[in-house]
């Protein structure tokens, strides 16, 4: 048997996990490959707006684990939850979501999750999603544009 263990399996017995981040979904806040996370279990009722969250979400592979932030509620109960650097928004129902993120820390510096400087980017970044992915998108959009015409250049 392998030394495999699902985040659910762990979270069960441990009651939290702690892991490394991949990705570059939640920058600026959280770095791939050098910032770690610790995720204590819940209950879906405990979470509130701007929490981030560890959930699933069906892939190819079969069950892909998603570290984002809830940015709003269906009146069914199910969480929009988009990542911070993301343009686009996954709706999770309440049993897909396994643990809230509880600390964070970068090369064994920990990263504030409060205080003003957290409130204040959560407030003009995240809470406003929509807005940013207006922002993302148009940046998206600007780099290919300039990566095409940098390309043509170099053709000449």
């Amino acid at each position: 048997m392998s030394g495999v263990t699902s985040y659910e399996k762990a979270l069960e017995i441990a009651g939290q996990i702690v892991f490394t981040v991949k990705g570059i979904s939640m920058r600026p806040l959280f770095h791939a490959d050098t910032d770690a996370i610790v995720v204590r279990k819940c209950k879906p009722d405990e979470l509130k707006n701007l929490d981030i969250v560890l959930h699933t979400r069906p892939s190819p592979q079969g069950k892909q684990y998603v570290l984002h932030r809830i940015v709003g509620r269906k009146p069914n109960g199910d969480f929009i939850i988009a990542g911070d650097n993301c343009v686009t928004y996954d709706i999770v129902p309440p049993a897909d979501i396994l643990g809230i993120t509880v600390s964070a820390q970068r090369r064994n510096t920990p990263i504030k999750l409060s205080g003003t400087k957290y409130e204040l980017y959560t407030r003009l970044w995240c809470k406003p999603y929509k807005m940013r992915f207006v922002v993302l998108g148009c940046r998206n959009i600007a780099k290919r544009i300039i990566g095409k015409t940098l390309r043509l250049l170099h053709l000449r």
